[in-house]
């Protein structure tokens, strides 16, 4: 393991919290999360105004002034309020960028969820820093597995990363189109189609199906083919309350569905037996 994570255990250690004036704070560039900073904003602000600020940010000194490590929607939100200051948190021993940006990714992970590129960004930054997957994700406190997911959305082309922050398709699926779309212009194709005829879940998951099946078909094909496996049997199962839980939450942080997931798995899983 590196030792850059030595300081992760010994380092967090603050001046007794107070209010710095909002005209001597800059944004922080060690802070993960750089795009999509303004969504919801208002809706921040109201809640700040209602119940007041339930966390201070967290700061450290720079250049006579204040940089922002956690805590700029919370800022924003203070700005959009024109409060004056600001209850803060300033860190006795400044951080680096890279562990900045380790703590910036952890937290935000845990209270708003980053936007797919930034999750790329961070992971991709982590994993030159520390040369594994494995290492990027102990760092984190997540699985490998979903960093893995991260880094590979970090390859796929920027005309499906623009529909993925339209909101037209999932990381998830995006990866998908991209380990196996024969091109990108096929996959946007295919992506737009699905938003077009707005096919819901189980049937993009057919259209998914029929591409991996037959990569190289028309995307007429394709989808002639996803229609014909509406007749596919459906198997549901319960599970139990636990894992159901815990599923949902795996979902959520992999950008995809419980019901892929335990698709995936099922498959892998005969797979594994030989059937």
């Amino acid at each position: 393991m590196s030792e850059e994570k030595d300081w992760a255990a010994t380092e967090y250690e603050f001046e007794p919290v107070r209010d710095i004036p909002l005209d001597q704070l800059d944004m922080g560039d060690k802070n993960v999360r750089t795009r999509n900073i303004s969504t919801d904003i208002d809706g921040l602000a109201h809640s700040m105004l209602t119940f007041g600020l339930q966390q201070p940010i967290i700061v450290q000194q720079k250049d006579g002034r204040y940089e922002i490590i956690i805590g700029q929607r919370r800022y924003l939100a203070a700005k959009r309020l024109e409060w004056k200051t600001i209850p803060a948190r300033v860190r006795k021993t400044p951080l680096d960028e890279f562990q900045g940006k380790v703590i910036s990714f952890s937290e935000n992970i845990q209270r708003r969820d980053l936007s797919a590129r930034d999750k790329a960004d961070a992971c991709s930054y982590l994993l030159q820093r520390l040369g594994t997957p494995r290492d990027v994700a102990e760092h984190l406190g997540i699985t490998e597995v979903t960093v893995r997911k991260w880094l590979k959305f970090a390859e796929v082309p920027e005309g499906l990363k623009k529909l993925v922050d339209n909101g037209v398709i999932s990381s998830g699926e995006a990866n998908r189109l991209f380990q196996w779309a024969p091109t990108v212009d096929k996959a946007i194709d295919i992506a737009s189609r699905m938003a077009t005829i707005r096919a819901p879940r189980r049937a993009r998951e057919r259209v998914f199906e029929s591409l991996e099946e037959a990569p190289h078909s028309s995307v007429d094909a394709i989808f002639r083919r996803a229609d014909e496996k509406r007749r596919q049997k459906e198997i549901r199962f319960i599970l139990p309350e636990k894992w159901a839980f815990e599923i949902e939450k795996a979902a959520k942080r992999l950008n995809t569905t419980p019901e892929e997931i335990a698709r995936d798995a099922t498959i892998e899983w005969l797979q594994m037996l030989r059937y």
